[in-house]
């Protein structure tokens, strides 16, 4: 029996509504206001919310909002008097997920519960197709893999979410593939054929975000020898990713949330506004409520972000899925390097399942690289993965394995930096002057650093590496 939530300030109509779905074979409950309504939804589930737009207290629209949070899966339908299809309110609606509009007063009530019994079909239906993808393919959903419980659950919301405008806020780990689920977002949705622009918004300091999301004008700054378009503008139509937006500015905040507010932006020392159709999707591996409370991350800002939620959860909360994610990886791995490895022994696969991978699942992906790299075998074996993983514990920390009275590494810069793309750059200029000493010639540079021609090659490739001889 399908739950239905009314919610109506006139009394005559909540009853009128609660006999009329009864009579369809729906377990009804109704609430006076936004307010009640959102308090029942709190602590009970719904398949079906069908609410009035304007009320006191709380209208239709906040409620919704309120519902989008709380239960995101749930199918809300609204209702006025006032029927206007071109209104604000209606369009605010539609945007955040509003399936359908009524006007009262109703002109065939079958039509009503016929409506509703098929949303909640068409729902049934979409949720069935994600997990009989999820389950019978390797790739998962829209490239996402993984079969367990709580990643149907991230596919389902993805499912139920792809097809409003409603802004998004993607929480998790880092490495848990923030990106990944905002792409497959924006592949489902109604703006698909329009850009997708991601933006790393930890990665640059104020004023180069600032003319990086908005653009500039001729003259706005040195250097400014042209107006440029901003990513805002350059994602018209489509959507804009956010990462790492915890470690955005307090003044950008304040940009950010105009932008959010009104749907406009104005340029870096222009003057003009401009519109801003966009849908944007956020992400960071933050607690931003604790942010708010420490008053690092501004409020309304967090509630114009949190419309809807999606948390990923960590790789070690869904250890069934480590076999088909590092299957994934050798396969593409080794054809990328040219080695026929044929899988994981028994043995190696154990130990990726039984580790906890604190770096998710882009410490998997370089576990895998680099077993892949290095195995000379027709299969990974256990001894070819890290030591720290073969014996099922997280790799020593640097302070344990500095020799005591070496120097110490350099303090770190007070905005931090990233380490591995630092690791890289390192193991980049070790190549290169390992080349520079065997003159140019890759067999000999490999011994110098202690690998193989192979794996030598695979990295030269991957660093593009030009002019070197192969022998």
């Amino acid at each position: 029996m399908p739950r239905i939530l009314i919610v109506d300030d006139e009394q005559s109509m909540r009853e009128w509504l609660r006999i009329l779905f009864q009579r369809d074979g729906f377990d009804v409950v109704i609430a006076e206001d936004g307010l009640a309504a959102r308090d029942i939804v709190a602590r009970e589930y719904f398949d079906v919310v069908l609410t009035d737009i304007r009320m006191p207290r709380m209208d239709g629209v906040r409620l919704l909002q309120a519902v989008r949070e709380l239960a995101p899966d749930v199918v809300v339908l609204m209702m006025t008097a006032h029927w206007r299809e071109d209104s604000d309110e209606w369009k605010q609606a539609r945007d955040t997920g509003a399936e359908a509009l009524f006007e009262k007063p109703f002109r065939d009530v079958n039509l009503v519960t016929m409506q509703v019994r098929q949303l909640l079909e068409s729902r049934r239906l979409r949720h069935e197709n994600v997990v009989l993808r999820s389950t019978t393919a390797d790739q998962g959903f829209a490239g996402i893999i993984g079969r367990s419980a709580p990643m149907l659950d991230v596919f389902r919301m993805v499912d139920t979410v792809c097809r409003t405008n409603s802004t998004i806020l993607i929480t998790g780990e880092s490495g848990t593939g923030k990106e990944m689920v905002a792409q497959a977002i924006h592949t489902q949705s109604l703006r698909r054929e329009r850009p997708f622009v991601a933006v790393n918004c930890g990665a640059m300091p104020e004023a180069l975000l600032e003319s990086e999301l908005f653009g500039h004008v001729r003259g706005a700054f040195t250097g400014a020898e042209s107006n440029k378009k901003g990513l805002v503008e350059v994602a018209d139509g489509g959507t804009i990713f956010l990462d790492e937006i915890g470690e955005m500015t307090p003044a950008m905040q304040v940009k950010l949330l105009r932008v959010l507010q009104e749907r406009k932006f104005r340029r870096v020392g222009g003057t003009e506004e401009t519109p801003a159709n966009i849908r944007v999707i956020a992400a960071t591996n933050r607690d931003l409520p604790k942010a708010v409370a420490e008053g690092k991350f501004r409020e309304d800002l967090f509630y114009r972000l949190n419309v809807i939620p999606i948390r990923l959860p960590a790789l070690r909360e869904r250890p069934g899925d480590v076999p088909l994610i590092a299957e994934h990886f050798l396969a593409r791995l080794t054809r990328e390097m040219g080695k026929p490895l044929e899988g994981f022994s028994a043995e190696a696969m154990a130990a990726l399942e039984s580790y906890q991978w604190p770096g998710n699942v882009r410490e998997l992906e370089n576990v895998v690289e680099r077993a892949v790299a290095l195995e000379q075998g027709r299969r990974v074996e256990l001894a070819t993965l890290p030591e720290h993983i073969q014996a099922g514990r997280p790799a020593t920390p640097l302070r344990e394995i500095v020799p005591a009275g070496a120097p110490a590494p350099p303090s770190l810069p007070e905005m931090g930096f990233n380490l591995e793309h630092h690791l890289q750059e390192i193991e980049r200029q070790h190549l290169e002057r390992a080349l520079r000493q065997a003159g140019g010639v890759q067999t000999h540079a490999a011994e110098l650093l202690g690998l193989s021609f192979r794996q030598f090659r695979y990295l030269a490739k991957k660093y593009g590496l030009k002019g070197a001889e192969s022998r």
